[in-house]
């Protein structure tokens, strides 16, 4: 009788949820980056309105301003490395899900397999208790 696959199943419905985990930490880093470009955009208009009330609140406010351009690239940068990431690591989740789903699917057929060999066993001796009882009876 052929082997079960349920150590392979077991292996690669583990790496699954691996690249799972690793796909949600992925997800949770671009929002985090996203909430931060967010957080910056918003409070440019509030640092403008205060460096309008001073003259050295408006001489502070063009560095500020540089601040926040070259922080929001910083943040854009990390947000496309991040999202280089989740295109690969979702390709490999799609074929370990694949791969979960091939050796499932072995395992389903060498179950039915499995099932017919018994059903065709029990058959046969039911066959057999049937022409005894033939020949018993003539």
């Amino acid at each position: 009788m052929a082997r079960s696959h349920e150590p392979l199943i077991r292996l690669a419905r583990f790496k699954v949820e691996e690249l799972q985990k690793q796909m949600a930490e992925l997800d949770r880093s671009k929002q985090a980056l996203i909430n931060q470009i967010e957080r910056l955009e918003a409070s440019v208009p509030e640092e403008q309105a205060i460096a309008t009330q001073s003259k050295d609140g408006y001489l502070a406010y063009g560095s500020y301003a540089q601040a926040v351009i070259k922080r929001k690239d910083n943040i854009r940068a990390s947000l496309s490395e991040v999202e280089a990431q989740s295109d690969t690591l979702r390709d490999r989740l799609s074929e370990a899900f694949q791969e979960l789903k091939k050796y499932e699917l072995l395992e389903e057929r060498r179950l039915a397999r499995a099932e017919a060999a018994v059903r065709e066993a029990e058959q046969a001796e039911l066959d057999e208790m049937a022409s005894i009882r033939h020949r018993r009876a003539h």
